[in-house]
């Protein structure tokens, strides 16, 4: 196995993320003094250093050394290492949610509209390797489960929706509830992201077609992918 793929394809340390992280509200803003221009490379080192090396790895001494601030700074900012790393990648997955929701929009069958979230879903991480591995190698379990901070809430609003509705219609599978049967597709969807990450022989293209022929063969009454 080749660990990992790293980097920020297509600019993504600057580019393909937005420019401040989101403060956890107005008013602590107003009371936390850092720049724009230190926030900013405060988040590209962040990013940086978490796609390079494990959670664990990542110490806050590390970043404000690279980013030159202190950590009194990073603490009154952010709180701890979990926030820091969830407000930095916060706006790039509101981008990829935003984006996902309107790519099903613009269909009327439910395989078209699954077909469209999960092609988004997975064009997003393949084009930022840097923010997939963060995302599915060194974000806590805790936000991949827990109702706080999600980080993959609109792929799996999006799914159970859909599952949802098209148990009611008698187009999906209703062997099983709606949400035991999303938490397989979520599952499947984190599992095969993770391979990617990890198997240079796995090609993007080959994640994509079995990740939408793995969801649409697991919702469908009658098994078919169209």
């Amino acid at each position: 196995m080749a660990l990992l793929r790293l980097g920020y394809h297509n600019g993504m340390n600057k580019n393909a993320v937005s420019k401040q992280p989101t403060p956890q509200t107005e008013a602590a803003t107003d009371r936390r003094a850092i720049s724009a221009k230190t926030l900013d490379k405060l988040r590209v080192t962040i990013l940086e250093l978490f796609a390079s090396g494990l959670y664990q790895d990542v110490g806050i001494r590390d970043i404000c050394s690279r980013a030159k601030v202190s950590p009194q700074t990073v603490y009154k900012y952010f709180g701890n290492k979990e926030e820091m790393l969830y407000a930095c990648i916060k706006q790039d997955l509101d981008r990829l949610n935003a984006t996902m929701i309107a790519a099903a929009q613009e269909h009327q069958q439910l395989s078209d509209q699954v077909r469209a979230i999960m092609t988004v879903w997975c064009d997003f991480y393949f084009d930022n390797p840097g923010m997939a591995r963060i995302v599915f190698l060194n974000i806590p379990l805790a936000y991949w489960v827990g109702e706080r901070q999600f980080v993959q809430s609109a792929l799996h609003d999006a799914l159970y929706q859909r599952v949802s509705d098209g148990q009611q219609q008698g187009e999906v599978w209703a062997e099983l509830p709606a949400d035991i049967l999303n938490e397989v597709l979520m599952g499947s969807a984190y599992r095969l992201m993770v391979r990617w990450l990890s198997d240079d022989n796995l090609s993007a293209d080959q994640v994509r077609c079995y990740l939408i022929a793995v969801v649409l063969k697991l919702i469908t009454v009658d098994g078919e992918c169209e």
